[in-house]
């Protein structure tokens, strides 16, 4: 809930839920630097890898975030030097960044950004349920090639007008593409989960 008790509009975005995630990670004692978190989204960092992310869209982001609740922010005086803000996570924030790992995305096209800011967060914050997302993850994406294989076996060609025969040679073509490339991400899922940590019952 925002502070006015209003439900929050969902984001889409895996820059904000990064942005959350990475305060999540920041001692409560060491309240989050726009400077500090803009650095983990640099070349060569493991999550700037994934997702680069500009200062002027990282402070974008945090008002949005601010305006949601789930960011609280402040100003911290400096000696000789202009104040800066600050940012920890609230309640709600960490309970949407809660509710958010434990999804698995939708689409394979997402796999290549927004799992992968997941897959960061899941392992740095909560990595007993590192499985649990893998293979969520995993039935999601068979489930998306079942249907896609039903898609191709159902392709008709016509038998007589050119222009129509091509444009279902067009339409498998596609099929295939997003076939191979979804067949291609539950491999990659299954090579994560003969490494992940195995889960424990009493958890």
């Amino acid at each position: 809930m925002t502070p006015d008790g209003k439900a929050p509009a969902r984001t889409p975005m895996p820059a904000e839920h990064a942005l959350l995630g990475l305060l999540a990670l920041t001692p409560e004692a060491q309240p989050g630097h726009g400077y500090d978190l803009a650095r983990r989204f640099a070349g060569g960092q493991p999550l700037g890898d994934v997702l680069r992310l500009e200062p002027g869209m990282l402070y974008h982001h945090l008002k949005k975030l601010e305006r949601a609740g789930w960011v609280a922010a402040a100003t911290e005086p400096q000696p000789a030097r202009p104040a800066r803000r600050t940012f920890r996570l609230t309640a709600s924030g960490r309970a949407e960044l809660t509710r958010w790992l434990g999804e698995p995305v939708t689409h394979t096209r997402e796999i290549r950004l927004e799992f992968l800011v997941k897959l960061y967060f899941v392992r740095a914050l909560i990595p007993e349920r590192l499985p649990h997302l893998l293979a969520g993850q995993r039935d999601v994406l068979s489930g998306h090639a079942d249907s896609l294989m039903d898609q191709i076996a159902t392709l008709t060609e016509p038998e007589a007008d050119a222009a129509a025969i091509a444009d279902v040679a067009y339409q498998r073509l596609v099929l295939e593409l997003r076939l191979a490339q979804t067949r291609a991400a539950i491999a990659w899922l299954d090579r994560a989960t003969s490494s992940a940590p195995i889960d424990d019952p009493d958890a």
